[in-house]
């Protein structure tokens, strides 16, 4: 079944996803999958598929499964390991609103913020460009 998928900053190569991945989730390199075609997917207790679309930013896309075996951390936690792992910022989906272009940047220290991307880029182009940032809920902004 599918974890979670995130748009990564800048490229991560497959050694690189494949150990970040293992050490979110306290397993071995070897229970971890990385594939480039979703026909290659096999019955692994972790598989992430790699999609790539350009070298722009946030241009790889991992979507990551798991088996039913494994119980997985809650997403934000893993995302946050991860993206400090893997030494960059990723964007994933803000399932908190409707909003089409409204996503959780989770930065390479993994704090993370909401923030807006470009429709026109998004919906013309297919490139994450980040407009505006604002607090994840429940934290308070500064002039608060």
């Amino acid at each position: 079944m599918i974890w979670f998928d995130a748009s990564l900053e800048k490229q991560a190569d497959d050694d690189l996803l494949r150990r970040s991945i293992a050490t979110v989730l306290n397993i071995d390199t070897d229970s971890v999958d990385v594939i480039h075609d979703i026909m290659q997917i096999a019955d692994m207790p972790i598989t992430c598929l790699v999609a790539s679309e350009s070298f722009a930013d946030y241009s790889q896309i991992v979507s990551i499964y798991h088996s039913g075996d494994l119980h997985p951390p809650p997403i934000l936690e893993a995302a946050s390991q991860l993206a400090r792992l893997l030494r960059r910022s990723l964007l994933m989906a803000n399932d908190e609103t409707a909003n089409p272009y409204s996503f959780i940047l989770i930065s390479s220290t993994g704090e993370s913020s909401v923030v807006l991307v470009d429709p026109d880029e998004l919906d013309k182009n297919g490139r994450y460009v980040i407009t505006s940032h604002a607090p994840v809920a429940g934290e308070q902004s500064q002039g608060s």
